[in-house]
């Protein structure tokens, strides 16, 4: 297939994308209004062009190595980023402290709401066009679900970070510290008079 015929295909897809995305979005029912906080958009642009950025690099890979398993690695982790490692969370999700959740039990989604979410973004034509239109419906959203949210039945929304596991090891790492020291710590003793015999006692205590 020659590049022109694929522009115009792709051109054609996109059009057609944009003029159905609006109506398919809106007549798209919700199950009930959600309880769950809207997540904050700078977060969830940062965890976009992180995630964005990954894929990016296993195409730039593809490219320069003529290799089809490094596309197949970036197409993989487009799709199942939001459960492929840990539950609700890409990579880019964990780093910002965003989780996407279910919202028929409000437990992190699966892969395959991670699919359903995320597939407009795989397919070549529709991608391009998608961003855009995606990125303005979050905004606009009360509870900042774009297409593939509402397909999903998911939401994004505030979650567990890097940041908050670092912080959580190093507490970790400081309660051993301490306990070590406590146990190294020597116990003062002194002799005591009982009954005119002298004995030794321990009255010393763990200094902190």
């Amino acid at each position: 297939m020659e590049t022109s015929t694929i522009f115009i295909y792709g051109s054609a897809l996109s059009a057609a994308f944009g003029v159905v995305y609006l109506p398919v979005l809106m007549r798209q029912p919700k199950a009930f209004v959600s309880p769950y906080a809207r997540a904050d958009v700078r977060k969830r642009a940062s965890a976009a062009i992180t995630d964005a950025l990954l894929v990016a690099s296993c195409l730039v890979l593809y490219w320069t190595h003529d290799s089809i398993p490094f596309a197949a690695v970036g197409a993989v982790y487009l799709l199942f980023r939001d459960a492929l490692f840990m539950p609700g969370q890409s990579i880019g999700k964990f780093l910002f402290g965003l989780r996407v959740i279910s919202l028929d039990n409000g437990r992190p989604c699966g892969r395959v709401q991670s699919a359903q979410r995320n597939f407009i973004l795989l397919v070549p034509g529709l991608n391009v066009v998608a961003v855009a239109l995606e990125a303005a419906a979050i905004g606009r959203d009360p509870q900042g679900q774009r297409l593939g949210d509402t397909l999903a039945n998911t939401q994004v929304v505030e979650g567990f970070s890097a940041r908050e596991l670092v912080t959580t090891l190093q507490r970790a790492l400081l309660d051993v510290q301490i306990a070590q020291e406590r146990r190294e710590q020597p116990v003062e003793v002194k002799s005591v008079l009982v009954d005119g015999d002298a004995r030794s006692s321990i009255i010393g205590e763990w200094q902190t």
